[in-house]
């Protein structure tokens, strides 16, 4: 039996529409793909059928607050207002890359065209490092 991965066998990057973005380590990273099945409970039956529904793909990147331009990066402007016009929002690649040899794992998940509609910054008084989390949602995910 082989040794689960752990977090420093995991790197992150993210490729957006300018090359690398957001480089850096991340303390924490989620990836979530779910089939929102649906029921379907036929004539005399009280267990009921599963159907494939929608497929979500979303997450979220966790690391400490490393750039000032941070809204330009992750929504293609520097300012957001009431009537000006807000651009499309960037597209990202998100690579999940396990690379332990020495266990005999390595591989990648890719997510593709990831869109980040929500920035979150958690500022505390003190020496304590500014938390960015990053939540996004995508339209791909593969095994590369």
């Amino acid at each position: 039996m082989s040794d689960p991965i752990q977090g420093f066998d995991v790197s992150v990057s993210i490729v957006g529409p300018n090359g690398p973005e957001l480089v850096g380590e991340y303390k924490e990273c989620k990836l979530n793909v779910k089939n929102e099945t649906e029921e379907y409970l036929e004539t005399n039956e009280r267990i009921a059928r599963l159907l494939d529904g929608d497929i979500k793909i979303d997450g979220e990147l966790k690391r400490g607050w490393m750039n000032t331009n941070i809204l330009t990066r992750i929504f293609g402007t520097s300012s957001m207002r009431r009537g000006e016009k807000v651009p499309a929002s960037p597209r990202f690649t998100i690579s999940f890359t396990v690379d332990n040899t020495s266990k005999g794992q390595s591989g990648r998940l890719r997510v593709e065209q990831a869109v980040i509609p929500e920035l979150s910054l958690s500022i505390k008084a003190g020496k304590s490092v500014v938390d960015k989390d990053l939540k996004f949602k995508a339209e791909g995910v593969s095994e590369a």
